[in-house]
């Protein structure tokens, strides 16, 4: 993965954004790099490929080595209805969507960074120390990999943190995926929290994932839009029925997850070649209209579905 964007990141990432990459992080003015600014390749390929501030070429600690996790990619990704509806609505509903998004991230980045942006010292890491918070260069996208609408975040948080001491060490990765799932959940929580506020929308049951979808989106437009979704159960169903025969007995849960995991790897496809905004969305429309829905069809369902919501009409 590290290899297939090296001295290419931005490219990458950007791709599929609207927008160029932006930094985050309250570790930023260790770096000497602003929050909001712009990512560059050249301070992507400093701090991923060399270990080395972007502004002054020192140094931060000790090299990589060629085995090392040069960072994290922390990827937040809203409910198909939330995307459905960002595709679909007006300039308005996009942008208070955007927002909304925008918000939940940082949320559940804040939550990372006060839990989980600790490092370790002493032999065989011993002792636990804070920092001064992440890096991390946010890569928002609007699609998924098959051109489905699909916003999501990609958060690249550098693996590198000054430590109280002064230090320049690694983050304890335990803590990061100890309380990702946490973080997962107040990312969902608070882009609920946000669109209520923003918009005229409920939403219905929310999962054992903390994820829950706008009530009134119409089905057929989830399902058509989680292609990347089918295509990865398609392959991973299978799988699971032939180890499940061979071994005699249902897989477990880390089995399964490592068998969902290889089908999202061989199902990945190439990304498609980046498109227009306008072209997009006229794209969803007409994908849209093939199923008998009119924008403002979906839009009025959703109103419909929040009025009924809060007049407690079941």
């Amino acid at each position: 993965y590290q290899r297939s964007v090296a001295g290419g990141a931005c490219e990458y990432y950007a791709e599929h954004g609207d927008a160029p990459g932006r930094w985050h992080g309250s570790g930023l003015s260790q770096l000497g790099l602003l929050a909001g600014a712009e990512v560059q390749e050249r301070e992507l390929e400093a701090l991923f490929g060399r270990a080395l501030s972007p502004t002054t070429g020192v140094a931060l600690g000790s090299p990589w080595r060629s085995d090392a996790v040069t960072g994290y990619d922390l990827t937040f990704s809203a409910p198909k209805s939330v995307s459905t509806l960002w595709a679909l609505g007006d300039a308005r509903t996009m942008a208070e969507i955007d927002a909304a998004h925008a918000a939940a991230v940082n949320a559940a980045l804040g939550y990372l960074e006060v839990h989980a942006s600790l490092s370790r010292r002493g032999r065989d890491g011993v002792e636990q120390i804070g920092s001064a918070g992440f890096a991390a260069a946010l890569f928002d996208h609007r699609t998924s990999r098959t051109g489905d609408p699909q916003l999501h975040t990609h958060a690249l948080v550098v693996n590198k943190v000054r430590c109280v001491d002064g230090a320049w060490r690694t983050l304890d990765g335990h803590e990061i995926f100890h309380h990702k799932k946490s973080a997962g959940v107040i990312f969902q929580t608070a882009l609920r929290a946000e669109l209520s506020a923003r918009l005229p929308v409920s939403f219905g049951a929310v999962s054992e994932h903390g994820q829950a979808e706008i009530a009134g989106v119409p089905e057929q437009l989830l399902t058509a839009w989680s292609s990347r979704t089918s295509a990865v159960l398609a392959d991973a169903v299978p799988t699971i029925a032939d180890a499940e025969d061979a071994l005699g007995r249902p897989v477990s849960a880390a089995e399964r997850a490592r068998i969902i995991k290889t089908a999202v790897l061989t199902t990945r496809p190439a990304k498609d070649a980046p498109v227009p905004a306008g072209d997009r969305r006229a794209r969803w429309a007409a994908q849209a209209a093939a199923l008998g829905l009119a924008t403002d069809a979906v839009t009025d369902s959703v109103q419909a579905a929040n009025s009924q919501a809060r007049s407690g009409v079941p």
